[in-house]
């Protein structure tokens, strides 16, 4: 989980206008269809986006630095790892093209789907993390 984290905050120190369809799909435009607003709605937003993702990264790896297990009872534990789960989730997917109505239909032993097991890993601990939450 470590390396998953190194690698989205990796992700989040590129520039949110890229053409990385990762980055682009963390960082949605809000004004499609108005080039000038989406700029300065940019300028207004994107610093502390990533600044909460980045710190929201780094609290979850200290939690796993702390602790056999992590303790999500607290509702901000709880939201952190929910939304750090989905960050990882969204960019895995987005560069695998995985959509909603894509199958977990793949051979786990074929090396190539090293990546796709990763993902619907990620998609059942955030589901546990939901559940946990709910229960």
């Amino acid at each position: 989980m470590s390396m998953l984290l190194d690698e989205l905050d990796t992700l989040l120190e590129g520039p949110a206008d890229s053409d990385d369809d990762a980055l682009t799909r963390l960082y949605p435009a809000a004004y499609r269809d108005d080039p000038e607003a989406e700029v300065e709605f940019r300028s207004l937003t994107e610093s502390s986006l990533r600044t909460a993702r980045s710190e929201r990264i780094a609290t979850c790896r200290a939690d796993l630095a702390g602790a056999p297990d992590i303790d999500l009872s607290d509702a901000d534990a709880g939201r952190r790892w929910i939304q750090v789960l989905n960050d990882l989730r969204l960019a895995l997917g987005t560069r695998l093209g995985i959509t909603e109505d894509d199958e977990p239909d793949f051979d786990p032993t074929d090396p190539g789907a090293q990546p796709r097991v990763v993902y619907y890993w990620l998609t059942a601990v955030q589901d546990s993390v939901v559940q946990g939450l709910m229960g």
